[in-house]
């Protein structure tokens, strides 16, 4: 086992799931996240302008895995002097190999401990002091699940954006003239961010115990069992959506599961949503007429999220 204590809140159910989660959704609001949207449009710009002008890029390593992180850290709290640090860790632990791996959860795990007991002296107005302070069932949250809580929260976005951009803008490179729908009408971005997260989802699955003994379509389940839902193909199902293998972006009704359903519906949901709009909106008006590499071989990792590796894009200088 590379994690010695379990993923919080997702690997429970209710009602414990939900009081964990009542710890981390009063940072996560549709409206704190919209006052990040500033902070994500700048992010976007700086990254952008950093390889502009060679013409070329690796989507994913150069812009897609450093904007999260950047967004994302002044909300958790963590300090900018140890967000590069945080980065490379998080991304060991990602993808590396398991020795890596388990020596980077040890290392995130005593960063964010030192974070917590600072927060618990001096709380500021970040996610983590909200963490360090939160309470269950009127008690304190314990030490190390407040330690677990907090690092596999900021996790949790890490790996699913660069997801989310590495399936769109290769569609898009390759489809001109919906790019050029986003090229004439910006605002639409939030309605192609929403299709791209139901064409392809990061997370294409979701798991849970079965409750009760039952009968499914022919399959007798019983209490206890571990059942997988493959919630990408709900995604595609023609009763609930017209063209369902079609990207479209003047759908008027886009009920996906993406963000899974329910009380396992993602925390992130709104910060994932305005990312990848803000990412749609800025790369195009910087870049608005790219391709990918010629002889590009794709390579994908799987596992709880499936992702293009690498995405080299160039365009005309």
């Amino acid at each position: 086992m590379i994690l010695d204590q379990p993923i919080t809140p997702s690997s429970f159910d209710p009602p414990h799931q939900t009081k964990l989660r009542s710890v981390i959704l009063p940072h996560m609001t549709a409206a704190k996240i919209a006052r990040l949207e500033p902070k994500m449009h700048s992010v976007c710009r700086e990254l952008i302008a950093s390889f502009k002008d060679q013409g070329h890029c690796d989507m994913i390593a150069d812009f897609a895995r450093k904007y999260p992180i950047a967004v994302f850290s002044d909300l958790f709290g963590l300090p900018p002097e140890r967000r590069e640090e945080f980065r490379i860790l998080a991304e060991t632990f990602l993808h590396g190999d398991p020795d890596a791996r388990a020596a980077a959860w040890t290392s995130i795990r005593d960063i964010i401990q030192d974070e917590l007991d600072q927060r618990r002296s001096s709380p500021r107005e970040d996610m983590l002091s909200g963490i360090a302070n939160g309470q269950i069932d009127g008690e304190p949250v314990e030490s190390d699940v407040a330690i677990n809580l907090a690092s596999t929260v900021f996790l949790g976005g890490l790996d699913t954006l660069p997801s989310n951009i590495g399936w769109a803008f290769p569609y898009l490179a390759e489809h001109p003239d919906q790019r050029h729908q986003l090229l004439d009408d910006p605002s639409i971005a939030a309605a192609a961010a929403e299709e791209f997260l139901r064409t392809y989802p990061s997370v294409p699955r979701g798991g849970g115990l079965v409750t009760r003994d039952a009968h499914f379509h022919g399959i007798d389940l019983h209490a206890g069992d571990r059942v997988v839902a493959l919630t990408s193909a709900a995604n595609r199902d023609s009763a609930q959506f017209e063209e369902p293998m079609s990207v479209r972006f003047d759908r008027k009704v886009n009920r996906h599961l993406a963000f899974s359903g329910g009380a396992h519906r993602c925390l992130g949901a709104h910060l994932a949503r305005h990312e990848l709009e803000v990412a749609l909106q800025e790369w195009h008006a910087a870049i608005p007429d790219y391709r990918v590499a010629p002889n590009t071989n794709f390579t994908y990792h799987g596992g709880m999220v499936f992702a293009i590796e690498r995405l080299p894009l160039e365009w005309d200088i």
